[in-house]
């Protein structure tokens, strides 16, 4: 199935992209609805479709793309939040001339 080896595909970019959580984000979705559209074309095909493996890898790694993207993005949120508040410049010593 096109699908799932276009939902496997996308996902290396959306991996890969973690320090981009724009692209990971979107990415991950798409890839999870590509997926999900395979495996339910292959399971209502009863056996003379192929590409179920791919279909549900492409689920997985979606998935795990979402997560990390969004585990990234709060990170950059809380780091954004911090600088922003004057903390973090607190915790590093300026030297005095």
């Amino acid at each position: 199935m096109v699908l799932g080896i276009v939902s496997v595909c996308l996902m290396p970019i959306g991996c890969c992209c973690w320090f981009l959580e724009i692209l990971a984000i979107p990415l991950g979705v798409v890839a999870i609805v590509m997926g999900v559209g395979a495996r339910n074309r292959v399971n209502a095909a009863q056996g003379t479709l192929g590409g179920g493996g791919k279909a549900t890898a492409g689920i997985i790694t979606g998935g795990i793309a979402v997560v990390l993207g969004l585990i990234v993005l709060v990170i950059g949120l809380v780091f954004t939040g911090l600088s922003a508040s004057g903390v973090l410049q607190n915790l590093i010593p300026s030297p005095s001339p």
